[in-house]
């Protein structure tokens, strides 16, 4: 392209684009965005907009595509949720004042991580920007909600890839950033799949991080976010987060405001938390359900009744989060107690919230000085409530809200100073309109006194010169161009009076003004403008008032948050049965007829049956559990976890009683699935899972494992399943849960003292079975997999040959369970080529019920090749 014959606002285009070539540019003519070359065939395409062509100097037009500006913001949301990134070129100076091509500046680039408008988010979701800096075992992560103003840094020092891997995979799950800044490219290559997950990921220069200078800027960020961070590194005995300079140099480039909303860094310890793999977070269906990958089917849907935004958001934290503290659990249960303990007193504080806005968000826009006139009024509703809550609170007679209230700050005078200067329900936009009270300028007053009277003179005047003139259609108009002026259709041209001036010819009408008009134009234009000078002058001596005290409203909103989930829980305790749990630190867990809380609401149509649960570090320390498939057994073991992660939230929970010790992390292993893109099957995903759990439980974990070495043959499998409830149960000794279908195992219960067995009750009535759903003592020897075909719907004539073929096999049955018992996984025994004709005259008995005949078949070949050998 030969730019020396771009027109001059082409080539201003192109050095604007030069500067930005990762962003599509939105170029302001007018009252448009414009997009040109190939932005345009991006823009059009996905925002499915009419592409057209614009002369840009050269042999062919240039492409074209734009927005309106006023409703850009929708177009620059489809743009931001597909992933790219998006620079705002507005022009900088007036352009009736501009010496030729206005100056136009790239004011804002807007990222999937730094996205703002809160009409385009999800109000009960977060949207994280995270920086990760990584340097020889060392690694720093730091995440940023830009339209809410947190930051949170966390760190860890690792041995070796491996760990490193599995840090960034829990901790990105958990964070879930829309967006990703990483300084090394080795990392991002090694972590492609799951960082690449994300919308947009970009790979920062180290060098110029280390360029940045947290003191050249402090006075963008405040000096309450400078101290904080300082506090911090000394906490940590850092003496800097690259992490940190790292989002805080790409907020700063991007922004290109000020960033005093941000004005503290906390410090996300995972010691302090029930620790909780994404794994479990999945297959638990903690803030996603499994089916739907969304809210809908999980613990969070259940848990959430918040009443505003900034709630919901909390509560997500608190589900994903779990407190591992007895004393921070124990508050949580005290203040859910109290308020579900008086449905008036509840009721009377959800009635209060509901007048609290998304103060969170708001403080973004007060910060960057977009914030209008009816979302003071919003902040001013809100400040409102919290005094009116935090006097309930103080006067509920309860120790425990009494002692809450304490935390929510009095912003009385920032209420008052709001209340003094500004209207009730003000317009959005104040450039044509009165936002401030009557009385609170004298000298405002009069100027708009002025300009009402003057429109009153509009009115009267309009009304004289009708009957003066007789045209009964004359009309008094205004706009910008020719201010006011009297429009006379072309029919009623003969009874213009002499005074009359013309102005403007149009196709249908004549548009005129009059000496007396333009006299009262002047002084009427010109009141109006003095007095909304004024007013913006007061307008943004409040907006600098309400930012000086941005940080107090923070905290209150952190602590209406709070409030907000702790009413959630309660509403949702006192509906749905939940009772307060017991809090032990003596490693046991005893519940009384538990429920499943996600099952119980998802399936109103069935009565739900309960459940007990008894685990420990002694006698119950690991239950096998066996019974029939569809029975109940996962949705058993899942209950449990559920129920222990609640109480760590400090939730009441579903059951009769329970009594919940504290524990350190609750793994899970269920259910199937394979990761293809990386060359990994379903048994290799498990068996990586397995190894996940087995180098990182401790004594004080709980683990839910579900049909481990279901994924290869038979021999193999129960092999595996077999070895690895001998290593729980002599070397990490934690509580767990193992359901199976590998009946031979329940053989281990007379071999641990710390083993049971436990089963599903079915009751068979002639040719049909019926699961009780009953979690019972004992064992199954049956997983009664034709009769689940036969519910399932399978071909008759299969269901006959399957039996057919099933008391084939059962004539053949052989048993393993004596050689089971002389082979630990700890003396590496193995059966020699010599000993196979002794270990095959051992077999007894084997149930093949929960296999293919295919396999069974296969099986009974191999050992009768065996045999052969010998």
């Amino acid at each position: 392209m030969d730019r020396s014959k771009l027109t001059p606002m082409m080539k201003q285009y192109l050095s604007v684009k030069d500067k930005n070539p990762d962003a599509i540019l939105f170029f302001r003519l007018g009252d448009f965005y414009e997009m040109f070359f190939d932005d345009a065939l991006t823009a059009s395409r996905e925002l499915e907009i009419t592409l057209t062509r614009r002369d840009a100097g050269l042999e062919e037009k240039a492409p074209m595509c734009g927005v309106p500006y006023h409703v850009a913001s929708n177009y620059i949301s489809k743009l931001i949720n597909k992933g790219y990134k998006v620079a705002i070129c507005d022009q900088v100076e007036d352009p009736k004042k501009a010496k030729g091509i206005v100056k136009r500046e790239v004011t804002k680039i807007i990222t999937p991580g730094t996205f703002t408008d809160d009409e385009y988010l999800k109000s009960d979701e977060n949207n994280y920007l995270l920086s990760i800096f990584c340097k020889n075992y060392n690694v720093n992560l730091t995440y940023t909600d830009y339209s809410t103003g947190e930051i949170f840094v966390t760190s860890n020092t690792f041995l070796d890839n491996d760990d490193l891997e599995k840090f960034l995979y829990n901790e990105i799950s958990r964070i879930s950033p829309n967006e990703i800044i990483i300084n090394n490219l080795n990392v991002l290559k090694m972590n492609k799949n799951l960082i690449l997950n994300t919308f947009y990921t970009n790979v920062l220069d180290e060098e110029e991080t280390n360029k940045f200078n947290l003191e050249d800027v402090k006075e963008h960020f405040g000096v309450d976010f400078i101290n904080s961070y300082s506090n911090l590194l000394k906490e940590r005995n850092e003496t800097e987060f690259k992490s940190v300079n790292m989002i805080l140099k790409y907020l700063f480039d991007t922004q290109k405001i000020n960033l005093k909303h941000i004005n503290k860094i906390n410090y996300f310890n995972n010691e302090k938390y029930l620790m909780l793999d994404e794994s479990s977070k999945r297959t638990l269906e903690l803030v996603k359900g499994l089916n739907t990958f969304k809210k809908s089917g999980s613990l969070l849907e259940v848990l959430d009744e918040c009443i505003t935004a900034m709630g919901s958001r909390k509560l997500k934290k608190w589900v994903e989060s779990p407190l591992n503290s007895v004393v921070e659990i124990e508050n949580r249960l005290d203040l859910i107690e109290a308020l579900s303990s008086n449905f008036l007193f509840q009721d009377l504080i959800i009635r209060l919230l509901k007048d609290v806005y998304d103060i969170e968000r708001l403080l973004v826009k007060l910060s960057n000085n977009t914030i209008n006139p009816r979302e003071i009024f919003s902040l001013k509703k809100s400040i409102y409530s919290s005094i009116e809550i935090k006097k309930e609170l103080q006067n509920s007679g309860n120790k425990f809200l009494k002692d809450f209230s304490k935390k929510i700050l009095n912003l009385k005078d920032l209420y008052d100073k709001i209340d003094e200067m500004l209207i009730d329900n003000p317009p959005i936009v104040i450039e044509e309109n009165r936002i401030l009270k009557v009385g609170f300028s004298s000298k405002l007053d009069d100027f708009f006194e002025i300009s009402e009277k003057g429109k009153n003179w509009i009115v009267d005047f309009e009304s004289k010169e009708r009957n003066r003139t007789g045209i009964k259609n004359l009309k008094i108009k205004y706009n910008k161009i020719l201010g006011y002026f009297i429009e006379i259709t072309k029919s009623n041209l003969d009874n213009v009076p002499d005074d009359y001036i013309r102005k403007q010819t149009l196709v249908g009408s004549e548009r005129f003004f009059s000496v007396e008009l333009k006299e009262m134009e002047s002084k009427l234009l010109g009141s109006k403008e003095r007095a909304l000078d004024i007013q913006y002058q007061y307008y943004n001596e409040l907006k600098e008032y309400i930012t000086e005290n941005i940080n107090y409203i923070q905290i209150l909103a952190d602590v209406l948050s709070d409030l907000d989930s702790l009413i959630s829980l309660s509403i949702v305790s006192s509906k749905n049965g939940y009772n307060r749990p017991k809090i032990n630190t003596d490693g046991f867990i005893d519940i009384k007829n538990g429920r499943h809380p996600i099952v119980e609401t998802k399936n109103l149509s069935e009565i739900f049956v309960p459940n007990d649960t008894k685990l420990d570090l002694e006698n119950n320390m690991i239950h096998i559990i066996t019974g029939p498939n569809m029975a109940g057994k996962s949705t058993y073991m899942r209950q449990v976890a559920l129920i222990v992660i609640m109480a760590h939230i400090g939730c009441f929970v579903p059951c009769e009683s329970a009594n919940i010790c504290i524990v350190d992390r609750i793994f899970t292993r269920i259910g199937a699935s394979d990761n293809l893109a990386m060359g990994e099957s379903t048994f290799m995903v498990e068996m990586k899972e397995v190894a996940n759990i087995i180098d990182n439980a401790t004594q004080n974990s709980l683990l839910i494992l579900d049909e481990v070495g279901r994924g290869t043959s038979t021999f193999d499998g129960l092999s595996i399943a077999n070895a690895i409830i001998e290593y729980i149960a002599e070397k990490i000794k934690a509580k767990t849960l193992f359901a199976t279908h590998y009946h031979e195992l329940v053989y281990l219960a007379d071999k641990y003292p710390n083993i049971t067995n436990l089963t599903i009750a079915v009751d068979r009535r002639e040719e049909d079975i019926i699961f009780l759903r009953k979690i019972i003592s004992g064992y199954s020897n049956n997983s009664y997999g034709i009769d689940v075909a036969k519910l399932a719907g399978i071909e008759n004539s299969i269901l006959k040959r399957s039996s057919e073929i099933l008391k084939g096999l059962e004539n053949d049955k052989v048993n393993i369970d004596d050689n089971l018992e002389n082979t630990s996984y700890y003396n590496n025994t193995t059966i020699k080529d010599e000993n196979i004709q002794k270990f095959i005259d051992k077999i007894k008995e084997i149930e093949v019920l929960n296999i293919s005949p295919i396999e069974a078949l296969n099986i009974l070949n191999e050992i009768i090749e065996k045999s052969k050998e010998l």
